[in-house]
């Protein structure tokens, strides 16, 4: 059987092609990661925002004042952000 010749260069196409795309992506997430380690600043101030969410939740937890007035100046900005918002409406 003799292969045909038209099969066989579509086939080595596809095959380089799929080798390009391979490398390509390779190329991609070795910069992703060289990226990634190069910011350590970034990893440390994601963990600071979340010791600061864990103090505020521990703190409003454990001031029952304190959370009964974040809650009314939750209510009271929400209510003025709705004024605003009806004010830009009605023009």
């Amino acid at each position: 059987m003799v292969p045909d010749p038209g099969r066989q260069i579509a086939w080595q196409n596809q095959l380089r092609t799929n080798q390009q795309v391979s490398s390509n992506n390779a190329a991609q997430y070795d910069r992703r990661r060289r990226r990634s380690r190069g910011r350590p600043a970034a990893a440390l101030a994601g963990l600071l925002k979340l010791l600061l969410l864990v103090a505020v939740i521990v703190l409003l937890a454990e001031n029952p004042g304190l959370r009964a007035e974040l809650g009314t100046f939750a209510q009271n900005l929400g209510a003025y952000v709705q004024g605003l918002w009806a004010d830009t409406r009605n023009g």
